[in-house]
Protein backbone atom coordinates (compact mmCIF):
# COMPACT_ATOMS: atom_id res chain seq x y z
CA UNK A 1 0.00 0.00 0.00
CA UNK A 2 1.07 3.38 -1.05
CA UNK A 3 2.28 5.76 1.79
CA UNK A 4 0.09 9.28 1.65
CA UNK A 5 2.50 12.28 0.86
CA UNK A 6 1.83 14.90 3.33
CA UNK A 7 1.42 18.47 2.75
CA UNK A 8 3.46 21.35 3.64
CA UNK A 9 0.55 22.44 6.47
CA UNK A 10 0.22 18.57 7.58
CA UNK A 11 3.88 18.64 8.04
CA UNK A 12 4.28 22.44 9.73
CA UNK A 13 1.20 20.97 12.08
CA UNK A 14 3.34 17.27 12.60
CA UNK A 15 6.53 19.63 13.84
CA UNK A 16 4.38 21.92 16.52
CA UNK A 17 2.91 18.69 17.94
CA UNK A 18 6.47 17.00 17.85
CA UNK A 19 8.01 20.24 19.88
CA UNK A 20 4.95 20.46 21.79
CA UNK A 21 5.06 16.63 23.02
CA UNK A 22 8.85 15.73 22.28
CA UNK A 23 7.47 11.76 23.67
CA UNK A 24 4.43 11.76 21.05
CA UNK A 25 7.71 10.78 18.40
CA UNK A 26 9.11 8.68 20.10
CA UNK A 27 5.45 6.68 20.86
CA UNK A 28 5.13 6.96 17.42
CA UNK A 29 8.03 5.65 15.85
CA UNK A 30 7.29 2.69 18.53
CA UNK A 31 4.37 1.49 16.74
CA UNK A 32 5.18 2.50 13.24
CA UNK A 33 6.23 -0.96 11.24
CA UNK A 34 9.95 -0.60 10.43
CA UNK A 35 11.41 -1.06 6.81
CA UNK A 36 14.60 -3.88 7.40
CA UNK A 37 16.93 -3.66 5.11
CA UNK A 38 18.94 -6.29 6.21
CA UNK A 39 17.30 -9.60 6.32
CA UNK A 40 16.33 -10.72 9.73
CA UNK A 41 18.46 -12.79 11.86
CA UNK A 42 15.93 -15.16 13.24
CA UNK A 43 12.38 -16.11 14.66
CA UNK A 44 10.38 -14.49 17.01
CA UNK A 45 10.20 -10.39 17.69
CA UNK A 46 12.53 -7.70 17.04
CA UNK A 47 13.96 -6.14 20.41
CA UNK A 48 12.21 -3.44 21.33
CA UNK A 49 14.02 0.00 20.47
CA UNK A 50 12.67 1.00 24.06
CA UNK A 51 12.79 -1.50 26.83
CA UNK A 52 9.77 -1.78 28.85
CA UNK A 53 8.73 -3.45 31.92
CA UNK A 54 5.47 -5.89 32.68
CA UNK A 55 3.07 -4.42 35.00
CA UNK A 56 0.54 -5.68 35.95
CA UNK A 57 -3.05 -3.62 37.12
CA UNK A 58 -6.90 -5.31 37.78
CA UNK A 59 -9.23 -3.82 35.75
CA UNK A 60 -13.21 -3.98 35.72
CA UNK A 61 -14.47 -5.51 32.97
CA UNK A 62 -15.90 -2.15 32.03
CA UNK A 63 -12.40 -0.37 31.72
CA UNK A 64 -11.12 -3.23 30.04
CA UNK A 65 -13.40 -3.02 27.48
CA UNK A 66 -13.25 0.61 26.92
CA UNK A 67 -8.98 -0.14 26.76
CA UNK A 68 -9.65 -2.44 24.56
CA UNK A 69 -12.28 -0.62 22.17
CA UNK A 70 -9.94 2.84 22.51
CA UNK A 71 -7.04 0.82 21.07
CA UNK A 72 -8.65 -0.65 18.09
CA UNK A 73 -10.43 2.58 17.30
CA UNK A 74 -6.83 3.89 17.27
CA UNK A 75 -5.79 0.78 15.24
CA UNK A 76 -8.29 1.42 12.65
CA UNK A 77 -7.70 5.30 12.45
CA UNK A 78 -3.81 5.37 12.49
CA UNK A 79 -3.58 2.10 9.94
CA UNK A 80 -0.59 0.38 12.76
CA UNK A 81 -1.74 -2.05 15.20
CA UNK A 82 -2.05 -0.38 18.92
CA UNK A 83 -1.72 -2.13 21.99
CA UNK A 84 -3.64 -1.67 25.39
CA UNK A 85 0.52 -0.53 26.30
CA UNK A 86 0.43 1.99 23.17
CA UNK A 87 -2.99 3.29 24.42
CA UNK A 88 -1.91 3.51 28.09
CA UNK A 89 1.58 5.24 27.28
CA UNK A 90 -0.22 7.76 25.24
CA UNK A 91 -2.33 8.82 28.31
CA UNK A 92 0.16 9.09 30.59
CA UNK A 93 2.72 10.80 28.79
CA UNK A 94 -0.40 13.29 27.55
CA UNK A 95 -1.93 13.36 31.05
CA UNK A 96 1.76 14.21 32.18
CA UNK A 97 2.35 16.61 29.95
CA UNK A 98 -0.60 18.77 30.44
CA UNK A 99 0.41 19.11 34.61
CA UNK A 100 3.63 20.06 33.15
CA UNK A 101 4.64 23.04 34.55
CA UNK A 102 8.20 24.36 33.85
CA UNK A 103 10.32 21.08 35.35
CA UNK A 104 7.80 20.24 37.52
CA UNK A 105 4.00 18.20 37.60
CA UNK A 106 2.11 20.33 39.30
CA UNK A 107 -1.98 20.94 40.63
CA UNK A 108 -3.72 23.62 41.53
CA UNK A 109 -4.58 23.62 45.55
CA UNK A 110 -8.37 23.06 44.61
CA UNK A 111 -8.26 19.78 42.75
CA UNK A 112 -8.50 17.01 45.87
CA UNK A 113 -10.41 14.80 43.40
CA UNK A 114 -11.15 13.57 39.88
CA UNK A 115 -13.79 15.13 39.49
CA UNK A 116 -12.06 18.81 40.49
CA UNK A 117 -9.18 17.34 37.78
CA UNK A 118 -11.30 16.84 35.12
CA UNK A 119 -12.67 20.00 35.71
CA UNK A 120 -9.54 21.75 35.85
CA UNK A 121 -8.66 19.93 32.51
CA UNK A 122 -11.20 21.00 31.07
CA UNK A 123 -11.18 24.49 31.90
CA UNK A 124 -7.35 24.35 30.19
CA UNK A 125 -8.39 23.62 26.64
Amino acid sequence: MAKKIKSASERASDIERSERYPWLRLLELEFQPSEHPSPRRGRGRPPSPFPRKAVHVTLTEDELATLDELAELLSDRLESRLHRGHVIAFLVFYLSSRLQIGDNLSLPPDVNSLTELARYLDQQK
